[in-house]
């Protein structure tokens, strides 16, 4: 590993589109060839990132998913930041800091 101590985060957020895998790929590869320590890839969105779900990209992580559809690190919909009405809440969202979460997962 670099040992710069920088770490990288990459979040998919939206709907799909064309060249997600191809930006992971370059953006991670480029943070490794920089000396970061670390990048991260966090699953399907804000809603892996509330959710405290993230995995290590390494180079062979990266490797071979260019030509890939999609993303490999999934993506949501999630809205985190933007106020609902209460109809549009589950009980489970209700009942969560959704901010408060994402910054407890990022330390």
């Amino acid at each position: 590993m670099g040992g710069s101590g920088l770490s990288f985060g990459i979040l998919t957020s939206g709907g799909d589109c064309p060249g997600l895998n191809a930006a992971i790929r370059g953006v991670g590869k480029a943070a490794l060839g920089m000396g970061a320590a670390r990048v991260v890839g966090i699953a399907d969105g804000y809603r892996g990132l509330i959710e405290g779900r993230a995995r290590e990209l390494d180079a062979e992580k990266l490797s071979g998913i260019l030509t890939l559809g999609g993303t490999i690190l999934g993506s949501s919909r999630e809205k985190p930041f933007e106020a609902e009405g209460p109809e549009d809440r589950s009980d489970q969202d209700e009942a969560m800091d959704k901010p408060e979460l994402i910054k407890e997962n990022y330390k």
